[in-house]
């Protein structure tokens, strides 16, 4: 089993494809967003690219909820934001949701070639790690970054799942990414608050008064949903049983 990161969704296009499997990631805000959101019992999220596509599909389905942020806010006119306190089981169980946001839904439909398709963030971190080593097959990990440039964040992430699944043990090889985000997991995995609120896409998120989003993003573990593509959607992938 072969297992890689790349750093940002501009590099899937030199990259061979022998992968059977892909995780992406956008810990600030999307994936956990996306996590949360099952954790909460909805049924399905839609990504979108862009604003248009999202109300052009609240038309085709209105009873579904509107969500996404352009520069980390609320656009306008959309039922719910891309913060995670936003995703309560209240506001989603047992709702589809149409989300857009600014680059972790982008890297979703970029990377959608994969036959295996999952959602990862630090609150899952564990969750998707044993998910990927259960398949047993090639991955390939997609960092979303923000707007074509490395977020920290994510390759720590990543580094985290990488980590995890070397320490399930069995045949494994890492690609020269997947080394590098190790190192990095290494470097920060003991205070990942303050990694959070340090990284540039973090001190955004600060600077337009959500830093409480932070605080959740930095959670590790504390979620055992595997949100997977399954078509056009995300959907919650059904519990493996432990071999």
């Amino acid at each position: 089993m072969h297992l890689d990161v790349l750093f940002l969704p501009c590099e899937l296009p030199a990259r061979p494809r022998p992968e059977r499997a892909a995780i992406v990631i956008d810990v600030i805000r999307a994936s956990t967003t996306i996590v949360t959101a099952f954790q909460n019992g909805c049924r399905s999220i839609l990504p979108v690219a862009d604003p248009a596509e999202a109300k052009a599909a609240k038309v085709a389905e209105p009873a579904a909820i509107l969500a996404g942020e352009r520069g980390g806010k609320r656009i306008p006119g959309f039922d719910l934001g891309n913060s995670p306190r936003e995703f309560t089981r209240e506001a989603v169980a047992g709702r589809d949701v149409i989300l857009c946001t600014s680059n972790g839904t982008k890297t979703l439909r970029a990377v959608g070639s994969g036959t295996a398709v999952a959602i990862g963030a630090l609150m899952n971190r564990g969750a998707v790690a044993d998910w990927l080593v259960a398949r047993g097959e090639d991955c390939l990990i997609v960092c979303s970054g923000y707007e074509g440039i490395f977020s920290l964040e994510d390759a720590v992430c990543a580094g985290g799942i990488v980590e995890r699944a070397v320490g399930r043990g069995g045949p494994l090889t890492l690609g020269d990414g997947a080394r590098a985000c190790r190192l990095l997991w290494r470097e920060y995995a003991a205070d990942l608050p303050r990694l959070l609120h340090e990284a540039g896409w973090g001190r955004r998120i600060l600077a337009i008064g959500l830093g409480r989003d932070l605080d959740i993003c930095a959670q590790l573990d504390v979620a055992d949903v595997v949100p997977v593509m399954a078509g056009e959607r995300i959907m919650a992938d059904e519990p493996r049983a432990e071999a």
